[in-house]
């Protein structure tokens, strides 16, 4: 429970930082970059990719796995996270709201289920034989 507990204080660590970089890479782009709210979500995740991967491998797990089968699984936990951040975008923006209530759906929606899958999947341990 300990090991759990300190993973989601450093998930949230990470994932804070990365939030709060995702949010300034969406407001720049949209509003000092005239880009479209929901391809300006996607530029802002893919800009945030390597550096997410690499604080979550060797910070909030702590993995010592393989990066080639780690970063294939985040990469797919990212796409889907990609998909669901620019649909709540594009949700927003066809509604003709203000498109930081998508980013605010992105930051409570997508940790959750980002934390689960990659401590149950991407990062997990393997027990010991």
């Amino acid at each position: 429970m300990k090991q759990l507990v300190g993973k989601l204080v450093r998930f949230g660590a990470v994932g804070g930082t990365s939030t709060l970089l995702f949010a300034l890479l969406t407001w720049l782009l949209v509003d000092k970059g005239g880009m479209h709210p929901v391809l300006a979500t996607v530029v802002a995740y893919l800009l945030l990719l390597a550096p997410n991967f690499m604080a979550h491998k060797y910070f909030t797990f702590a993995s010592k796995g393989e990066v080639a089968s780690e970063s294939g699984k985040f990469l797919v936990v990212h796409g889907l996270n990609i998909a669901l951040s620019a649909g709540g975008m594009a949700v927003i923006s066809q509604a003709q709201l203000d498109y930081r209530w998508g980013i605010l759906f992105s930051a409570i929606a997508v940790p959750v289920i980002v934390f689960v899958v990659m401590n149950v999947w991407v990062f997990r341990v393997s027990p010991k034989h």
